[in-house]
């Protein structure tokens, strides 16, 4: 009897400790700093709300949407410079003249100024984990619901690997306000696809206005000649003048010129060319008259006028470049 005992003893010894063990839960201050850890470490990160997805990388590199207000302002950020494209009526509101904001709403745009803020330096992964880390409430512990912890509106998955899943705005400080009372949620980024956006970005920049500074374009002379088939030809001496500063810039001039005849009524012709800044230059324009066949002389005049704005001079291959040298042969 006393062995039967014994042996039942050691049975009940072996399947206890055979019993599967439940996993420890994680640490909710643990699974927060883990997050944090990972998204410094991150290539790229999208950053999501309503109708806008801003794509941002380590280096600052910056390709879609960003909400600013009552608009959507399409991003690109290349070569350390911004380049956006928003409405006319967006640049209205940065003060500009309904046929300039026309302009600027027709193209890419590089926003030296009148953009609130840059989001390839205050959206690169690493510069919103250290901003997610000062804004964090002290002596506050995460809570657990829906599958994430939750600290002072700080989301991160409650399960191993943890990931940062959303945030306020307002942990950005002021600027990000812009980004409305929506949550910023974070996701992956396929970055082979990132790389063809980037280029594809690139090859429509073309020549982009500046905002910021003003070019101030004046003719100081002009010279019409006509021949005798009708032809005439306006040559203008242009003075362009920049005021402010754009490093990297030329002066995107737009000449017109009406010439008139009492007899054969108005002709107008236009032309633009990009001049370096600071210059002087002459531009011409042609217009054709359709002449009487009787014989007489007729008297031409014209009268031209120009106006100017900076734009940059982008080098497509070398922008290319830079994005590959980030991003790798993806």
């Amino acid at each position: 009897m006393r062995l039967r005992g014994l042996a039942v003893l050691v049975l009940v010894l072996l399947v206890a400790c055979e019993a599967p063990q439940r996993p420890a839960s994680p640490d909710p201050r643990s699974a927060v700093d883990e997050a944090l850890t990972a998204l410094a470490g991150e290539t790229a990160v999208a950053y999501r709300v309503p109708g806008a997805t801003l794509t941002v990388t380590k280096g600052g590199l910056v390709e879609g949407q960003v909400p600013v207000r009552d608009d959507t302002v399409r991003a690109l950020r290349v070569g350390g410079s911004l380049y956006v494209r928003a409405s006319p009526a967006y640049w209205q509101r940065q003060g500009m003249s309904a046929p300039r904001a026309e302009r600027f709403g027709s193209q890419w745009t590089r926003a030296d100024r009148g953009v609130p803020f840059d989001p390839g330096r205050l959206m690169a992964p690493q510069v919103v984990a250290a901003a997610l880390r000062a804004a964090l409430p002290v002596g506050v512990l995460p809570v657990q619901a829906d599958g994430a912890f939750d600290l002072g509106g700080l989301r991160v998955t409650a399960t191993s690997p943890h990931r940062v899943l959303s945030f306020p705005p307002a942990f950005l400080g002021p600027v990000a306000g812009q980004f409305g009372p929506h949550e910023i949620a974070l996701g992956d980024v396929h970055l082979p696809g990132l790389r063809e956006r980037l280029d594809e970005g690139v090859a429509e920049l073309g020549q982009p206005l500046i905002a910021g500074p003003v070019v101030a374009a004046r003719v100081t002379d002009h010279e019409l000649r006509c021949t005798a088939n009708g032809a005439c030809t306006d040559t203008v001496r242009i003075d362009n003048r920049l005021l402010g500063a754009a490093p990297g810039a030329a002066a995107r001039v737009s000449l017109t010129s009406a010439v008139t005849s009492d007899a054969l009524g108005t002709r107008t012709c236009a032309r633009d060319v990009v001049l370096p800044l600071d210059t002087a230059a002459d531009v011409s324009c042609s217009v054709k008259f359709t002449l009487p066949r009787t014989d007489g002389a007729t008297r031409l005049q014209a009268a031209p006028s120009v106006t100017a704005e900076p734009v940059a001079l982008v080098d497509p291959g070398a922008l290319n470049r830079d994005i590959a040298a980030e991003l790798g042969r993806v």
